[in-house]
């Protein structure tokens, strides 16, 4: 397969930890970045970042020329995606990393300058298609323009349709203690969020917020509309998010037949997506783990018709990385559709 050239539009954790993830693929080739900030910047902070330490490239900037493993990247600064030259770029794949275009119709305009496909990091706004790996990957019919989802549903989906098939859920709760964001305050002060909580200080406190995994979640399990609830407990940390399943489910199992298929999932068809931890680890152990959930099987726990299950996620870096996975998966496909 040719390489995939692809173009990032949003230069934000998640984008740059797309770029860090391909640059050690040689599937793809990195042709374009936009972003509202200067290509200082761009440069900056592609070659340090604070969790995931010195990129071990050098990046030099040269105008609006990024080089980086013998890669040129070419750096915009556009808000509005019309002006964007992307013709000459001759673009297979855009990730679409800035939160900001969130529906079909905002994103068409990239199709318009031969760009072939475009993958959002975020979920929609409205009936776009939406692929996970683990989940639904296997279904994908082709579509120019799709949606990745949220760290968090790539985190819970493929874990709930193991549990669902084997076992029958009747409702579900899952509370995510989750990093803090960069859109949180760093001290108490003004907020645009209406929810009051989101104006304290995002390193000094405990922060119980509603989740909109729940939405997401209930379009991909219809069958549990009004029997599933998320929340995000966001912690002053600076990484990973800590995943705590209840499911009330059918047909009751014991606790060695459930880590048990836990163990023959992630080492079999969910082996990309799901990892096992059996050695009492921590959140920062698990930075940098390209897998979209880990589950602790020390913490795993059946009460009856309860079952318990505990997991770890780097919601950036092992989020990027499914959605390069999700990248790989699409254009595999369309290449055995040819043949």
């Amino acid at each position: 397969m040719q390489k995939i050239r692809v173009f990032i539009n949003g230069f934000g954790r998640i984008g740059r930890s797309a770029f860090r993830v391909m640059l050690e693929d040689d599937t793809f080739e990195i042709v374009g970045v936009n972003d509202l900030f200067s290509f200082t910047q761009f440069q900056y902070l592609l070659q340090y970042d604070s969790i995931y330490k010195t990129l071990p490239h050098k990046v030099t900037l040269q105008e609006d020329l990024l080089t980086v493993a013998n890669q040129r990247v070419k750096l915009f600064c556009e808000e509005d995606p019309a002006d964007l030259e992307l013709a000459s770029l001759n673009i297979d794949l855009l990730l679409q990393c800035s939160g900001t275009f969130l529906t079909t119709q905002s994103n068409s305009v990239y199709l318009d300058k031969g760009v072939k496909k475009v993958i959002l990091s975020t979920p929609p706004r409205d009936g776009m298609p939406t692929y996970i790996m683990g989940y639904n990957q296997h279904t994908y019919q082709g579509e120019r323009i799709i949606s990745n989802s949220s760290c968090s549903a790539n985190a819970i989906a493929p874990v709930m349709k193991v549990i669902e098939r084997e076992y029958g859920i009747e409702n579900a709760a899952v509370s995510m203690i989750h990093s803090y964001t960069g859109e949180q305050n760093l001290l108490d002060g003004k907020n645009g969020d209406s929810v009051l909580r989101r104006s304290r200080s995002a390193t000094l406190n405990i922060l119980p917020l509603e989740s909109t995994a729940t939405t997401t979640l209930g379009l991909l399990f219809p069958h549990l509309k009004g029997r599933l609830y998320t929340k995000s407990i966001r912690v002053p940390v600076h990484a990973m998010t800590l995943y705590d399943f209840t499911f009330y489910v059918t047909r009751p199992t014991d606790l060695n037949t459930l880590n048990a298929l836990l163990i023959q999932e992630a080492q079999g068809p969910l082996c990309t997506v799901v990892d096992i931890d059996n050695n009492y680890r921590v959140s920062s152990d698990f930075i940098k783990n390209s897998h979209s959930t880990t589950i602790d099987l020390q913490l795993s726990e059946v009460l009856g018709h309860c079952i318990k299950i505990t997991a770890w996620q780097d919601n950036e870096y092992g989020y990027a990385s499914q959605l390069v996975q999700m990248a790989r998966h699409l254009f595999a496909e369309e290449e055995r559709a040819t043949v």
